[in-house]
This record gives C-alpha cells, structure tokens and sequence, in this order.
C-alpha cells in the first residue's frame, strides 16, 4: 500500500506531463495499426473507442466527487481516469487523422494537424477539475463529429451537404445528452465548467460547419488511391494501358513535368477508393495558374460516377488537348466541392515525345 501511495503521488505531481506522453502514445498506437485495417472494421472500431471514451469521462467525472477522507483508490481514478480519456481520445484523433489526410490533400488536412498541436499545447494548461473537464469535453464533441461526419456516409452509401447536417444534428444531440447527464449526476461540480464547455463546443460547431461549406473538410470515405498524368490511355479488356514519362514517387511534393508536343492529347488518370454499395460522382477540375492573375483559372471539368467496392480504386479518366505552356493542376472533387486530391504538373513545350514507359492499371 505504501508503494501505491508513492506512485500515485508522483502520478498526482506529474500529471501534466503524464497526460502529455499517454497522449502521444496513443497516437502512435493507432498510426501503426489503423493503417492495416479495413474501412468497414475501422468503423466499428472507431464507434468503440467513442462509447469506452464516454464512459471513462464519466468515471472520471464521478470519482472528482469532493470527500472528506478519500480512499486510494478513488485517489487513483482521480489521477488514471482522465489520463485514460486522453489516451482513447488520441486513438480516435489519430485515427482521423491517418483517413483525412489520406484521402485528400495536405492543404485540406492542415486544419486537423494544427488541432493536434493545440491538444499537446492545452495539455500543459489544464490544473484543476473544471479546466480539466473543459479540455477533455471539448476534444470528446471533436471527436464524436468527427465520427459521425465519417460514419453516417457509410451508413447511408452517400455524401452530400444533406448528409453532412445529419451528422451535425446527431453529433450536437449525443453530446448534449452526455452534459445533461453529467449535470444530473454532479450539478455542483459542473458549476462554472458548463457554460465554457459549451462555449467551446460550439465554437468547434461553427468551425466544422464552415469548414465543410469551404470545401476544407475532406469527403471521407472517399480516398485517392492513384493519379497521374499521362500521353495515351487505352483499354485492353478490364485494364487501362497508359504511357508516362516516369512514374512519380508518392514521397515527391514536386509538380511532374511533363513534356508535351503541340496539340497533344493529355490524361488525367485517377483510382477513387469507395465503400462497397457506396455511389458518388467524381469531379476532374482542370486548372491553370495565370501568372498575371496570381491565381488557378478553371479551364474545363469532367463528372462521371463512380461505384465503391473495388480495393484498388474505381478508375476513371479526363482529356484535354493542346495546353498552355505552364502550371496546372487537377482537382479531384466531389460534385459539393471536396477535394479528394490533385495532381500537379507543369506543361514543357517539345517537338518530339520523351521515351515513355507502359503501366498497365
């Protein structure tokens, strides 16, 4: 017993810095696993972290219940508790994170990563009880609209902006009720504590609504599996034979060039991974920087459907001929707007093709 007493002293004298490591731990923890599972199974596993991380917040909100004489072990759900909301919290985080910016582009996904740098950041500010719950409730509303916002599409084998407000509603419902009952268990230990919570919690509504009808939320399930840009495109029975300069390595952040002659025809190629029964329609924005204008000009868009269920992607293709010397990029978008990826390239004039290679897709 007096070994347990000093470790939960020291547990208690750190905690700050406890809740710091447990968090990034469960960080990588999921980084390392969430990648090599099925979207399907992920649901579920994602829907459990969220119910077990709900009941742990719960826990802990009981065990902060003042007491004369508290017993060791309701010291030490005082302490392990909420350091076990951070950890399941994290998981959930990461896990997100692995899938919003897998299935979109970095400039989509940044919103996401400074969160977590927020997260490390509010860490060391909380000290007591009510900040403590402040912290913690507001990353559990993030983390359950996140979920939702990934759940009800594949639920419902759909996106769009009717699904989206779906999520939304049952999000804001689930967690108000999860604060009504907090309130019914411990009104005094919510005083001065619910009101910011709230605050917060809405602040991260108006936020994620914004973001989605900005197009900054990617549309997840949605997830770009391959894309390219390419001087043919063929069809030999189930397959796309396709000729490239070379093949870009998916660690290069650099704009292809590609070495066009006049009036070619170019392709833009792209793989589209979906749920299986899951139908959406695809968006190929073609995109020129207008260097006078210091901005992307569309030049022309294609949209075709596309049907879930194939691992590597459901493939499809666009066209255009003859571009302008310069950068240009492909948007890969839903019909909303959300980016599901891009492709840059630069055009190079040339009067005779490079040597190209054949890929078989």
């Amino acid at each position: 017993m007096k070994t347990v007493r000093k470790v939960l002293a020291w547990a208690q004298r750190n905690e700050r810095h406890l809740g710091g490591i447990v968090f990034f731990c469960g960080f990588i923890t999921d980084l390392l696993t969430f990648t090599l599972l099925d979207i399907s199974i992920l649901n579920y596993v994602f829907g459990g972290y969220l119910v077990v991380t709900y009941i742990v917040v719960f826990l802990a909100h009981l065990a902060s219940k003042e007491v004369a004489r508290p017993s060791v072990f309701r010291r030490s759900m005082r302490v392990f508790l909420p350091l076990a909301a951070q950890y399941l919290i994290a998981n959930l985080l990461s896990g997100f994170l692995i899938f919003y910016t897998k299935s979109s582009v970095l400039f989509v996904s940044w919103p996401f990563i400074i969160l977590l740098g927020l997260v490390f950041i509010g860490n060391e500010w909380f000290r007591t009880y009510k900040d403590r719950l402040i912290f913690l409730a507001t990353l559990l509303f993030f983390t359950t609209y996140a979920y939702a916002i990934f759940a009800l599409p594949l639920a419902v084998h759909a996106l769009g902006p009717m699904v989206f407000l779906g999520s939304t509603a049952l999000s804001v419902a689930v967690f108000a009720a999860f604060l009504f009952l907090l309130w019914r268990t411990g009104p005094k230990r919510l005083q001065g504590s619910l009101l910011p919570t709230i605050g917060t919690s809405l602040a991260v509504l108006i936020v994620m609504v914004s973001s989605y009808f900005t197009g900054l939320i990617p549309p997840i399930p949605l997830t770009l599996k391959d894309s390219g840009i390419y001087h043919s495109l063929t069809r030999a029975g189930g397959d796309y034979v396709l000729l490239a300069e070379r093949k870009k390595e998916w660690w290069d952040p650099r704009a292809q060039t590609i070495h066009a002659i006049e009036g070619e025809t170019l392709y833009a190629y792209t793989a589209v991974f979906a749920p299986i029964r899951f139908g959406a329609s695809v968006v190929h924005r073609w995109q020129y920087y207008d260097e006078t204008q210091k901005k992307w000009t569309t030049q022309g868009t294609v949209v075709f459907p596309i049907s879930g269920g194939r691992l590597a992607g459901y493939r499809g293709y666009s066209e255009r001929s003859n571009l302008t010397p310069g950068s240009w990029r492909v948007r890969v978008e839903t019909e909303n707007g959300q980016a599901i990826g891009q492709i840059l390239f630069t055009i190079e004039r040339t009067a005779t093709l490079p040597p190209l290679r054949k890929e078989v897709q």
